[in-house]
């Protein structure tokens, strides 16, 4: 994987206060065989404005209405080219102009691996706190959560696992994280390194609590006989609000008939 192109998806809409030091952030790394895509949602500010201003390092820029940021980020991967795949949203930014070098090295040196992963820093305009995304197996990754910024995957892991499900409005990275992981069988390392900033507040951060069912459903999917237990031996109580809450759901499905 040494000298492996790195193809660099961002998705956007009306984000014109943030989107430029996610461009930077990506176009001032050491590391230079990048193809960069940026798909926006038809953004009616200034967004686009501020991404022509970089238009001479950016390969493809797509603007036009999408179904939510999973179609979007699927759209991104219909022009990916490169050996491995990173999704950087809007807002979010490399924690610094080494990381796509590091991500290299750690490839390198893990050849087995079809995904590596590190942390991330959240901030916002008053804090920053680092968060390890390490994880032992499954039902600690579904207890700790998935961030998708920090992940780098090889592009045969979208061919062996198919893209995003664009049905699902937050949880869409999970899924596919989890079938890779478990329907595919592939291979995921944690380099221990920080990955990027993470702005907190998100669209998906901020709908989580929402969409919980959602989150229900993708592990209704996934999860063994073997998950449940360890759920039950870590978080009782996550175990016990994971059965309730499928109870209701039961419920509700059967109020609909």
């Amino acid at each position: 994987m040494i000298g492996s192109k790195i193809s660099i998806i961002t998705v956007c809409f009306n984000c014109e206060g943030l989107i430029e030091r996610t461009i930077k952030s990506v176009i001032e790394q050491t590391y230079t065989n990048v193809q960069y895509i940026i798909i926006d949602g038809g953004s009616t500010d200034n967004t686009l404005s501020i991404i022509k201003n970089y238009e001479n390092n950016i390969d493809v820029l797509v603007s036009e209405r999408d179904n939510g940021i999973y179609d979007a980020m699927n759209k991104g991967l219909e022009y990916a080219t490169g050996d491995l795949i990173y999704f950087l949203n809007a807002g979010d930014y490399l924690y610094n102009n080494d990381v796509l070098q590091n991500i290299i090295e750690g490839l390198n040196a893990n050849p087995g691996s079809d995904i590596i992963y590190g942390d991330q820093i959240y901030y916002d305009d008053t804090t920053e706190q680092r968060r390890s995304n390490y994880y032992a197996n499954i039902p600690q990754l579904l207890l700790n959560g998935c961030c998708h910024q920090t992940i780098f995957a090889k592009k045969s892991t979208f061919i062996k696992c198919g893209n995003f499900n664009s049905n699902y409005k937050v949880y869409g990275d999970l899924d596919w994280l989890l079938r890779a992981l478990i329907g595919s069988n592939l291979k995921m390392t944690y380099i221990g390194i920080p990955i990027v900033y993470y702005l907190r507040g998100g669209v998906s951060e901020t709908n989580r609590n929402k969409h919980y069912f959602e989150w229900l459903e993708i592990t209704r999917k996934n999860l063994n006989f073997y998950h449940l237990v360890y759920f039950a031996v870590s978080s009782p109580y996550s175990l016990c609000r994971y059965l309730m809450s499928r109870r209701r759901i039961r419920k509700i499905v059967e109020d609909k008939k």
